[in-house]
């Protein structure tokens, strides 16, 4: 028999043995009404001992789930976590892309992936788009049919085109945690222009960190004005944000090859049907004035004198005017 180790505060085996007998003998006189009390109230003790032990165990950023994934390479804006009471920047870790969602709004706080040469190609489209079932118990799943009628396109945040190598991939890109209400001429328009010319960055040799996601609520569809689409269940963005790192090929990883030059492409524009157009320069701003708006901080993982640098640059390489691209909701 294994041998019983002495407490360190003084008290014996004996002493914790008494007390366990001397308990259970007065939960034996008590009536079953307050029985059944005590055991509920002990019940609740652990669920709120466990809870507390969950949190507790929560990653921070830069660390834990994510923190080697080339896909969240360069930060984690908001310090998402894969904290099912979290639920409005509850951390996904995609195959091929991660994303914060929020529960209140049916929709991703922001989408973050890497492009590089390998990642493209000429897979098909899948013609439907999923609800995301592996969000935890609780959670709101979005379905397609909460689009339907309302004006407002599926727009991807990681695109399609940008994980087009095969149809797994592809396919990948079409679930609802990955799209945000998007007007018709951003989502066809502007938007595409951007994702296309991003890609054309891609296959003269340089890997492409992109972020994207909405900000505000309220934008302008087909059919006018919305806030919400199916009852509330998702919100319309006011406005579309994205932001585009560019890393050269060379020698040593890519955060090493980052510095106060590297290329960054930042544009925010409006969720607006009848203000957007083919072009997407004339929205470039920087990744601070975007930080502003939506209380994200960006490059968290760029040594911090780069990171900071890097916010404040506006993108001015000429852009010559767009020829329409449309080919589908992308």
């Amino acid at each position: 028999m294994a041998r019983r180790r002495n407490p360190t505060d003084g008290s014996t085996p004996q002493d914790y043995d008494d007390l366990i007998n001397s308990s259970m003998a007065t939960f034996r006189q008590l009536n079953r009404q307050a029985q059944v009390a005590v055991v509920v109230l002990l019940v609740v003790l652990a669920i709120v001992v466990a809870v507390i032990y969950l949190r507790s165990q929560r990653p921070q950023a830069g660390t834990g789930a994510g923190a080697s994934n080339p896909n969240l390479l360069l930060g984690n804006p908001s310090n998402a976590t894969p904290d099912p009471f979290n639920r409005d920047d509850y951390l996904m870790l995609k195959p091929y892309y991660v994303l914060s969602y929020n529960n209140d709004k049916g929709e991703p706080n922001w989408v973050s992936w890497r492009v590089t040469e390998q990642d493209l190609g000429d897979a098909p489209r899948k013609q439907v788009f999923d609800s995301d079932t592996t969000l935890p118990i609780g959670f709101k799943v979005v379905a397609t049919r909460d689009y339907n009628g309302s004006g407002f396109d599926r727009g991807h945040m990681c695109p399609h085109g940008d994980r087009a190598a095969d149809e797994q991939m592809s396919f990948s890109t079409f679930v609802m945690t990955n799209i945000i209400p998007q007007a018709p001429n951003v989502n066809r328009k502007a938007w595409v222009q951007l994702e296309t010319y991003c890609r054309d960055l891609v296959r003269r040799h340089n890997h492409v960190y992109l972020m994207s996601g909405p900000i505000g609520q309220g934008g302008t569809g087909s059919r006018g004005f919305k806030e919400s689409l199916a009852g509330g269940k998702v919100a319309v963005p006011a406005e579309c944000w994205k932001i585009a790192v560019v890393v050269e090929d060379g020698a040593g990883d890519d955060l090493s090859r980052l510095s106060r030059g590297t290329r960054v492409i930042a544009v925010d524009m409006p969720n607006d049907d009848l203000q957007v157009g083919e072009g997407w320069a004339k929205y470039r701003t920087s990744p601070a004035a975007i930080e502003q708006k939506t209380g994200l901080h960006f490059f968290t993982n760029v040594r911090p004198d780069i990171a900071a640098a890097l916010r404040q640059r506006v993108d001015d390489v000429p852009i010559p005017p767009p020829k329409p691209l449309f080919h589908g909701q992308d």
